[in-house]
């Protein structure tokens, strides 16, 4: 009887010290419930923006014959002296301005066999950096994001808009500001500013200061 007594006596004090242990890690829980920060969501590949490397499932350096069989034939385009842009315009004619992705490329070396992807250039606000920097933003926001993005030069649109380049050399990636707001992404190689070929595409454009 003594040894039955001695073993309930021994589970009782189990069990108290399960439930005190277990109240202890649901406080513990909550502590850290409260005090950590829940991460941001992370951006579908397929609209991530990298700077100086990619746009979605597009590459710097790809092979513009792997970017045919990813986009299809170009909606719009122009094309001199082995230089290129390719056009893609979304599906969407709801909107006044359809939203485009533009690549431009050239040859990769002397031998002049394979064109490659020299800048990509998007204006959905569909596609985004992992931190969330998409169209649509303000000069503030986005310097919040690139601290080193400097002023290049403003254009006067078809539509007689004033239109701000700026770009951030060192990491590769530029915008354009209309009104106050990013209308476009440009992904760029790092070092190489963007208006080193980007503004063949807007030939059209006045350069205003």
């Amino acid at each position: 009887m003594k040894s039955i007594k001695t073993i309930l006596l021994g589970l009782s004090i189990s069990l108290v010290a399960c439930q005190s242990a277990k109240k202890t890690d649901e406080n513990k829980g909550d502590s850290v419930l409260n005090t950590t920060s829940i991460p941001a969501q992370a951006v579908d590949e397929r609209f991530l923006v990298v700077a100086g490397r990619s746009v979605g499932e597009i590459a710097l350096g790809e092979d513009m014959e792997q970017v045919g069989k990813k986009l299809g034939r170009p909606d719009a385009g122009d094309a001199a002296m082995g230089k290129a842009w390719g056009i893609w315009y979304s599906n969407d004619s709801t909107t006044k301005h359809r939203d485009e992705l533009a690549v431009y490329s050239s040859y990769r070396d002397t031998s002049m066999r394979v064109k490659d992807v020299k800048q990509i250039r998007i204006t959905s606000n569909k596609f985004k950096t992992q931190d969330g920097l998409a169209t649509g933003g303000t000069l503030e926001d986005t310097k919040l994001k690139f601290p080193g993005i400097e002023k290049l030069s403003s254009y006067l649109n078809e539509e007689k808009d004033t239109v701000t380049v700026y770009d951030v050399k060192k990491d590769g990636i530029g915008f354009e500001f209309l009104k106050g707001k990013s209308i476009s992404l440009t992904v760029h190689p790092a070092n190489i500013p963007v208006n080193a070929t980007y503004l063949t595409l807007h030939p059209e454009w006045k350069l205003i200061e």
